[in-house]
């Protein structure tokens, strides 16, 4: 039994460590977030300022043409970067929380495969079909878990390029 104990506390303090560093890695995430967005829109004020400057400083309708023109593909290629820079910081904590995830649940299947063969070899005589089913249990979740990864994975990258794609497009011009 102490045994079991042991493994228990191990496995709880395994948990607990893994849940700190999710927890790190959330808050090392939204700094940068922040940060994006603090930046994105300490542009936006800039640029509002100077097409206010400009705006300004018309004196003809021709002028004024020509003005709007030339501030909307900034602000265009401004909230394009923005949403790069966006979806940058996303995909970098999505990948993490997943790597993450996968280390823990490896570690769950090494762990419930071990404790069962443990158990395995104390256990009545007879038995034996019990823990077969067990483990293939565990198996067979193990790769229903690793085909949903794998399929999230896939989507996450199909949406990446879609996303990649529609930002490099220009907005076509009047």
């Amino acid at each position: 039994m102490a045994q079991v104990s042991d493994q228990l506390a191990a496995f709880n303090k395994a948990q607990m460590e893994a849940a700190l560093k999710v927890a790190e890695a959330a808050a090392e995430h939204m700094e940068k977030l922040a940060e994006v967005q603090f930046s994105a829109a300490k542009t936006a004020y800039a640029n509002s300022l100077n097409a206010l400057r400009q705006l300004a400083a018309v004196k003809d309708v021709n002028e004024l043409s020509s003005l709007t023109k030339g501030i909307a593909q900034p602000a265009w290629d401004e909230a394009t970067a923005y949403a790069k820079n966006l979806s940058n910081v996303v995909a970098e904590a999505q990948t993490q929380f997943a790597t993450t995830l996968e280390q823990q649940v490896a570690e769950l299947n090494k762990k419930m495969m071990a404790s069962l063969d443990a158990a395995m070899k104390s256990a009545p005589p007879g038995s034996e079909a019990a823990f077969a089913a067990a483990k293939s249990a565990v198996e067979s979740t193990r790769s229903v878990y690793d085909t949903m990864v794998k399929a999230a994975k896939q989507m996450a990258s199909t949406a990446q390029a879609n996303f990649t794609a529609a930002v490099q497009r220009k907005p076509a011009k009047k």
